[in-house]
């Protein structure tokens, strides 16, 4: 994933309204590869974040900056959204095939669409607590050459 860009609209104590154009997708996404993440952002509107300026360094109201989010972050949330529903599919009717021996062709579909559900009911319920989502807060890199 690669750096957005966007311009200070405004400082208040440390704190700046960055407002971002256009999101930047990854390599892998401008050439249609990628997770499919991006499909929900409109990109003709822009997008206004508040983020915390680092203490070494000065910027001002109008100064393009580079915003950035740390890949264990994303990787979190990857396994968050992706990973955690996917482990439960498979999950599932396997500890059921240990318990019983062999549950079935039709309780086995039914136990993996099951673990399908519950991995991403947990999975949304962990993203939407407060101490998670700020791990997703885009960070200041610095000022970019714009």
């Amino acid at each position: 994933m690669e750096s957005a860009f966007g311009r200070i609209s405004a400082l208040d104590q440390g704190v700046a309204t960055v407002v971002v154009e256009s999101p930047i997708a990854c390599k892998r996404c401008a050439a249609g590869k990628g997770c499919g993440a991006g499909i929900f952002q409109d990109r003709e509107r822009s997008s206004e974040l508040r983020v915390e300026i680092p203490s070494g360094l000065r910027v001002r109201e109008g100064d393009a900056i580079e915003l950035t989010i740390a890949p264990k972050y994303l990787l979190r949330a990857a396994m968050l959204a992706y990973g955690l529903p996917l482990v439960c599919l498979v999950s599932f009717p396997a500890l059921a095939w240990m318990l019983t021996g062999n549950p079935g062709d039709g309780p086995g579909i039914v136990l993996a669409v099951a673990g399908l559900l519950f991995g991403l009911f947990v999975g949304r319920r962990i993203l939407r607590r407060e101490s998670v989502c700020q791990q997703f807060v885009p960070t200041v890199r610095g000022a970019s050459d714009e």
